[in-house]
């Protein structure tokens, strides 16, 4: 069986985890997976030749994006011949649903956000009522899109645990981390109080973010608070370098769409996590004993403190955590589930 799989990029937090970490396993079921993506990807600024171009023609930079975007999108309608379906991330140009209309393959329509709070509600909901079958991130998002396609299964975002997996722990410092894009920096400014209290107040702990960019929350100085630029080959280096993770989270209707990857990431590697109790992580906090729930900041220098201290519970925690996610939100566990839904849908 051949699939296209429609994602936005190579190095997209989504697409890595939604589809192309299955690539290899699905082929063990004879499922070959061809990934495609485009560019300018979908929330790309206008180059700077389209900011000259305007002051000859008038046409605005954004216009000439738009065309860039719809542009490099039309091969897709006659690649797609090529594949026995199509296994499609998210929409394929947010805001627009020519391309969604004129694919005639069968689609598996797969998503791990409330997106249609920020896509296009009108267009999700089309893109979900033509799909063949869709993969939901968790519950929440199931119960939104069912009432659009009963043809809905709930495909968690998953781990691969021998991508991820434990290393030796730095003693030498009680390390708090958060890995993440750039556009969940404004979720760190609720743990940012915490964070810095408690490293006033203990002098072998320090702070490692790791992401694409320096979030502008904090003042890194290398020592205490410290930045490293994330990349697939040093994922499990980086995250193995944290004694405790962190997932801070508003709580609104886009958060509770939240797949809790980061958390997951943190517990496949057996650290202990601290994240705010909302939607998914609240879920995966009463499947075991994992980490704490933090709401204030009170809350969160508790759990920072207990898992510094308690050398006991911080290894129940580490070891719970990398157990569940072997056990319920593994690679392994779901590629066989995913292969069993693409040949009954191939099948008809």
């Amino acid at each position: 069986m051949k699939v296209l799989g429609i994602i936005s990029g190579l190095t997209d937090p989504s697409s890595r985890a939604r589809i192309l970490q299955y690539r290899s396993y699905l082929e063990k079921e004879q499922i070959k997976v061809d990934p495609r993506y485009f560019s300018p990807h979908s929330y790309a600024d206008p180059a700077p030749w389209a900011y000259r171009l305007n002051k000859v023609t008038k046409i605005s930079p954004w216009r000439f994006l738009w065309m860039q975007k719809t542009i490099s999108r039309l091969p897709l309608l006659l690649q797609q011949y090529q594949y026995d379906l199509i296994w499609q991330n998210r929409l394929i140009l947010p805001h627009q649903f020519f391309f969604e209309r004129k694919i005639t393959k069968p689609i598996v329509f797969d998503f791990d956000d409330a997106i249609w709070l920020g896509e296009g509600e009108k267009q999700v909901i089309q893109a979900m009522e033509r799909a063949a079958l869709i993969f939901a991130g968790n519950d929440y998002l199931a119960e939104f899109a069912i009432k659009h396609n009963p043809n809905t299964v709930v495909i968690p975002s998953v781990i691969d645990t021998t991508a991820l997996y434990p290393l030796p722990p730095n003693n030498k410092f009680f390390t708090i981390g958060w890995i993440g894009t750039k556009t969940n920096f404004n979720f760190l400014a609720l743990v940012k109080p915490a964070v810095l209290n408690f490293l006033s107040r203990h002098h072998d702990s320090r702070l490692l973010i790791v992401s694409s960019e320096k979030p502008p929350q904090f003042d890194f100085d290398n020592e205490r608070i410290i930045f490293k630029k994330w990349s697939a080959e040093k994922e499990n280096e980086l995250i193995n370098e944290f004694s405790i993770g962190l997932m801070p989270l508003e709580d609104n209707d886009f958060t509770r769409g939240k797949c809790s990857y980061k958390m997951l990431q943190y517990m496949a590697c057996s650290r202990p996590v601290v994240v705010s109790p909302v939607g998914n992580n609240s879920s995966i906090l009463h499947k075991k004993e994992v980490g704490l729930a933090a709401r204030g900041e009170e809350d969160w220098l508790k759990a920072f403190t207990l898992l510094k201290n308690d050398v006991a519970y911080y290894r129940t925690c580490a070891e719970n955590g990398r157990n569940l996610v072997v056990e319920n939100y593994s690679v392994e566990k779901f590629y066989p589930v995913i292969a069993r839904h693409f040949t009954e849908l191939t099948a008809r």
